[in-house]
């Protein structure tokens, strides 16, 4: 149950190769700029796609199709769908969520953060592949991570089990797609949503538990 001097946390199921994801994120970072220390934001990986395989020609369709209609929104202007149409797609989701939890076991959520912005530009802006190791390690050293320290943290075993058993909790909760948002721990938001009803879903648990959520000036 949320108490009342707690932030409301807002806890983002996401696919770094994710679309929808990138552009709920980015809303809801703008919902943070209002709200300030009244909500915290935090992200659980679920991968779409677990196995290591080359994705099929209608897989390679339906993320491109996906990402043409998030680039026409706003907030991912300057999206496209080069990731998906050159000679090497994304075999899986799990490398770049594991490449999260790495950045975060080196360099706490800071570094995971920084690592999440840096790798959704390099997918969606400039159609790089960041499911290969060898680009993760190139972003990580970009950002200024000990390299050497990402690269074990990447390739540790206990590093793909985090992230499993985050994917697997969430199973066991019911999401079943990205992104998906948790409220408080309570009410459950399927799908990208807009700013505003983000912004009415959070406002609405808030009065609900009793919370006055104050905007924060923004100048």
């Amino acid at each position: 149950m949320q108490r009342p001097n707690e932030p409301i946390e807002l806890i983002l199921h996401h696919d770094v190769l994710c679309g929808w994801c990138a552009l709920a994120d980015l809303r809801l970072r703008i919902l943070k700029e209002e709200l300030g220390e009244t909500i915290r934001i935090d992200y659980q990986p679920f991968a779409i796609h677990l196995e290591d395989r080359r994705p099929t020609r209608r897989e390679i369709q339906t993320e491109s199709s996906a990402l043409r209609k998030v680039a026409k929104e706003r907030e991912t202007q300057g999206f496209g769908a080069d990731l998906w149409r050159g000679d090497d797609p994304p075999r899986s989701s799990l490398p770049p969520l594991v490449a999260l939890e790495a950045a975060r076991i080196i360099g706490g959520v800071g570094a995971r953060d920084r690592l999440l912005f840096a790798m959704r530009s390099a997918a969606f802006r400039h159609g790089l592949n960041i499911s290969r190791e060898d680009v993760l390690i190139e972003l990580a050293d970009r950002l200024g991570l000990d390299t050497g320290r990402f690269t074990t943290a990447l390739g540790a075993q206990g590093t793909r089990k985090l992230v499993m058993d985050q994917h697997d909790r969430a199973s066991f909760r019911g999401i079943v797609s990205v992104p998906t948002l948790v409220i408080g721990g309570e009410w459950l938001v399927s799908g990208a949503q807009s700013l505003e009803e983000y912004r009415r879903m959070i406002r609405n648990f808030g009065e609900e538990n009793g919370l006055l959520l104050r905007d924060r000036m923004v100048h």
